[in-house]
């Protein structure tokens, strides 16, 4: 029987899909935990900082781990060339799309909080897929147009409780949550552009580390020149008094294992992407979504209003979510005409680790026909 087409494997997603929810859900009720606590000011932006620190820590320390065993990859490594021109151009670019993204998507979490940013951000998918057709000519299936009309529906449903709602409409949040759907979708396509530099494109780790450095500079050249003359009033003050009402050590614990879970759930997506590939990210990333909607409406709804899921809010979420899944397990546009042979066939198979199948002659496929 002809061998059939490679894919990543799927054994072992069970840890790695597991990790990444427990990991992605506690970073962000954490980071709401901080923010609600104001231990310093929200002028600081240290969730910005915090994050990016915790980036490039984890790089660092898993690389020095890795590298006594892989010497060879190393050397090789050591030899490739550094990127110049347009490759050269999108990695920075890609740092401060990331940048634009994180500092939106902080404080549109501060002003509309986490569940609302968690919805709200679902409009990802449909900017997102404009701007690859307005930049890259991207092509999308019917299967995929259909997941993104049904995350707009759902948006529209959230849109339209906020504005028949007791409260003001919160348009500062949800222009934060838009800029920094943005920001990331232009991240994306900066990434993808990267993955197909020949003939020596940057590793994940070398992304990740010139977003994380890059972040964690500029806001360093911030606080120093907004931040800095004005520490005590700031970051003193409000931190003492903040640590105090809320505990030394539970203080500690709660920044350390704030910074621990975004490290582990950065590694979790390496992980599901090389053994589930692209479409079990994107499913992972759709059920955590809709696992924080509900898990701060249980820590935050008694005292947050915002966080509280009602009827509207439930419909919303799960439209979102539903689409966002409909849209990560629809065929593209090219796969709908079958296998994929040749150039094309290589290309993606090299991108998940795999090998092409090879094609069946039309006289092979006939004498198969008659076996079975």
């Amino acid at each position: 029987m002809p061998p059939k087409p490679s894919s990543p494997p799927a054994d072992g997603l069970a840890v790695p899909v597991g990790l990444f929810l427990a990991s992605g859900a506690y970073y962000f009720l954490s980071a709401q935990e901080i923010i609600n606590n104001t231990f310093v000011s929200p002028e600081v932006r240290q969730m910005s900082a915090l994050l990016c620190a915790s980036d490039v820590s984890f790089c660092l320390i898993t690389s020095r781990l890795s590298r006594s065993g892989a010497n060879a990859q190393k050397k090789k490594r050591s030899a490739t060339k550094p990127l110049t021109g347009r490759p050269l151009a999108a990695l920075w670019l890609l740092s401060v799309f990331d940048l634009v993204g994180l500092v939106c998507a902080f404080e549109a979490i501060r002003i509309g909080g986490s569940a609302f940013h968690q919805t709200v951000g679902g409009a990802s998918i449909p900017i997102s897929c404009v701007l690859n057709v307005l930049i890259t000519g991207k092509a999308y299936s019917r299967g995929q147009l259909t997941g993104i009309a049904v995350v707009v529906a759902g948006l529209a449903i959230k849109a339209r409780a906020l504005l028949e709602g007791d409260a003001p409409f919160p348009l500062d949040a949800t222009a934060y949550c838009l800029a920094m759907c943005v920001g990331y979708a232009l991240r994306g396509i900066a990434m993808e552009y990267l993955t197909k530099v020949k003939p020596n494109p940057p590793s994940g780790d070398r992304m990740t580390l010139q977003m994380g450095v890059s972040g964690f500079l500029a806001w360093c050249a911030y606080a120093a020149w907004f931040v800095a003359p004005r520490y005590r009033e700031l970051v003193a003050e409000p931190f003492a008094a903040a640590a105090r009402r809320y505990g030394g050590a539970k203080t500690v614990a709660l920044y350390a294992t704030h910074a621990l879970s975004r490290g582990v759930a950065s590694k979790c997506i390496v992980a599901l992407v090389a053994r589930g590939g692209a479409t079990v990210l994107s499913l992972a990333q759709v059920v955590r979504a809709s696992v924080i909607v509900v898990l701060c409406s249980l820590a935050f709804c008694g005292s947050d209003a915002r966080q509280c899921l009602d009827a509207s809010g439930a419909a919303s979420a799960a439209l979102v979510v539903a689409g966002g899944a409909y849209y990560a397990v629809a065929k593209k546009p090219g796969d709908a005409k079958g296998p994929r042979g040749g150039a094309k066939a290589k290309e993606e198979a090299d991108r998940e680790g795999g090998r092409p199948a090879p094609r069946r002659s039309a006289r092979g496929a006939t004498e198969l026909r008659r076996r079975r």
